[in-house]
């Protein structure tokens, strides 16, 4: 079962992505707290990260660009997502997979996130 790491500030959307991740066959760590992602990536090795870029007081595509300069984590997959279509703009800049702009149909979250696991 592939694990993946979501994080948003949001708990709505957060608890939403989460059970509908779960009722998908996928073991979910969801965190709201962007301190937590070192730790978590640590401790529950993700096979992806789904990340929003807009985190209070941390912008999502610099923890990106750390979580893809580490040479532990360098390979693991990110996608971004955001309610701001613009930041799709910044995917090459900091090295994430994908970009998804809120609010997302579920089919097309599901088809990115296996896209990136096989």
């Amino acid at each position: 079962m592939n694990k993946i790491l979501v994080v948003d500030d949001d708990t709505d959307i957060l608890g939403l992505v989460e059970i509908m991740l779960h009722s998908n066959n996928y073991d979910v760590k969801a965190i709201s707290r962007w301190q937590e992602i070192d730790n978590s990536i640590h401790n529950f090795k993700p096979d992806l990260v789904l990340l929003d870029v807009s985190l209070g007081g941390a912008d999502g595509r610099e923890i990106c660009k750390g979580i893809k300069t580490a040479k532990e984590t360098q390979n693991l997959p990110v996608i971004l997502f955001s309610a701001n279509p613009e930041m799709g703009k910044f995917i090459e800049e900091c090295c994430a997979q994908s970009f998804i702009s809120k609010p997302f149909e579920i089919k097309y979250l599901l088809n990115t996130i296996q896209h990136f696991l096989n």
